[in-house]
């Protein structure tokens, strides 16, 4: 009976270690046209080469891309980078790690998710879209909700270390980075206008194949008031492969 027990356990040990595997998440890449929303009237979706997803309605677009932390990098070269000194634990860019690399993978692991949101205005007087509402939904259930500069802001603050000066300099410059590049707040984009910016989500799970951008109550037409008289709602969707890797050596490999 023991050796039964002992051999079942045995068993069920090599079972689990058997199934253990890490993840590798590619690129997001927007679905095919035809899965895109399309659902109002007088509008289409089109799809660029660089991964964007355009919303397109007469002379309105906004614009939705997924960013890679290889672009971001060369965006900020000179944030991406380690330098020497105290409180220097990683590079300044407050989207990326730069180029640290995990030592057991040799390879940057992935700090945040960001989108490129771009709203060209030549239809109406007055339109807005508020990066505060949006909201990222996976195929597999999960859902996730933007940073605001509250959410950065405790994010970083934890990494300065008692009166480390060096360290304050850090978090003033990853946060004035991050106010610079984010899609601002509860800002009208007028006629004639062009306005773009990053919206930041925690990292999405690895194991999110599929995702839905949603922009609810993108305003249209306002009254005297700067109240919405007209909205419509928005959704971009993305999917990436993702590969199962069983050992670490092969994963650095990736």
């Amino acid at each position: 009976m023991y050796a039964c027990q002992k051999i079942s356990i045995l068993a069920a040990a090599a079972l689990l270690l058997g199934c253990g595997h890490y993840l590798v998440p590619g690129r997001f890449q927007p679905l095919e046209v035809a899965q895109q929303q399309t659902d109002v009237q007088g509008s289409s979706m089109k799809i660029l080469d660089d991964g964007t997803v355009t919303f397109v309605q007469n002379r309105l677009e906004v614009s939705v891309r997924p960013m890679e932390d290889e672009e971001i990098n060369r965006q900020y070269p000179a944030q991406s980078t380690n330098a020497r000194g105290p409180a220097d634990e990683l590079p300044s860019n407050p989207f990326t790690y730069g180029n640290w690399t995990d030592p057991r993978t040799g390879k940057a692991p992935q700090r945040l998710s960001v989108f490129k949101i771009t709203v060209k205005n030549y239809e109406y007087p007055k339109v807005k879209f508020d990066p505060l509402t949006v909201t990222v939904e996976s195929a597999n259930g999960r859902r996730y909700y933007p940073w605001g500069s509250y959410d950065v802001e405790e994010y970083f603050r934890r990494f300065p270390l008692a009166f480390n000066g060096l360290g304050y300099l850090r978090f003033d410059e990853r946060r004035d980075i991050y106010n610079r590049a984010r899609y601002p707040d509860d800002d009208f984009c007028f006629s004639g206008q062009e306005v773009e910016g990053y919206v930041v989500f925690s990292k999405i799970h690895d194991d999110v194949a599929e995702i839905s951008f949603h922009i609810p109550e993108f305003g249209l037409r306002y009254n005297f008031r700067n109240e919405p008289i007209e909205t419509i709602d928005l959704s971009f969707r993305f999917k990436r492969d993702i590969e199962k890797v069983k050992n670490i050596d092969k994963l650095a490999a990736n």
